[in-house]
C-alpha cells in the first residue's frame, strides 16, 4: 500500500514538468457520416514540445464527465 502511494504521489509530483500541447480543441469541421480528411483531429499550441526524435511518445488524455 505505501509503495503504490509513493508512485502516485512521484507522478502527481513530476507530472508538471512534462512537457506538452496547450490549450487543445477538438477540430469543429469533423464529419463523422464520411470516411473524409477533415484535418487534424487535435490542434493546439505548443504540439510538438512533447515528441522527442528516437523515443517513444505517449498521448495522456483524462476527462471527466
Amino acid at each position: 500500500m505505501i509503495r503504490i502511494f509513493q508512485c502516485l504521489l512521484a507522478f502527481t509530483l513530476f507530472s508538471g514538468l512534462a512537457f506538452g500541447g496547450d490549450h487543445l480543441k477538438i477540430n469543429p469541421r469533423l464529419n463523422y457520416s464520411s470516411d473524409s480528411q477533415d484535418g487534424p483531429l487535435i490542434t493546439g499550441e505548443n504540439m510538438d514540445d512533447g515528441a522527442v526524435q528516437g523515443k517513444p511518445n505517449f498521448v495522456l488524455m483524462y476527462g471527466e464527465g
